[in-house]
């Protein structure tokens, strides 16, 4: 199963299986710093007030799913 997403209103993301990927430059790569999970779990590191960092709902804002034909819109195809 394909779950699209788009960071920050300009990054193109998809987890497939569990695993998660960028698009950048006009191919998918490995999200090795976990900008989906992280931001799917609202992980802040430096917020001091949630337990571990997590939760944080601004961060979780940074984040929202999108549909397959948009994710192909914003890759040009």
């Amino acid at each position: 199963m394909k779950t699209y997403y788009l960071i920050l209103d300009k990054i193109l993301g998809k987890k497939v299986n569990g695993e998660s990927f960028l698009f950048e430059n006009g191919k998918w790569v490995p999200d090795i710093n976990r900008e989906i999970q992280d931001r799917l779990v609202g992980y802040d590191p430096y917020e001091d007030d949630d337990f571990y960092g997590f939760g944080s709902t601004s961060v979780m804002n940074e984040i929202r799913e999108i549909s397959e034909e948009e994710a192909f819109r914003i890759m040009g195809q």
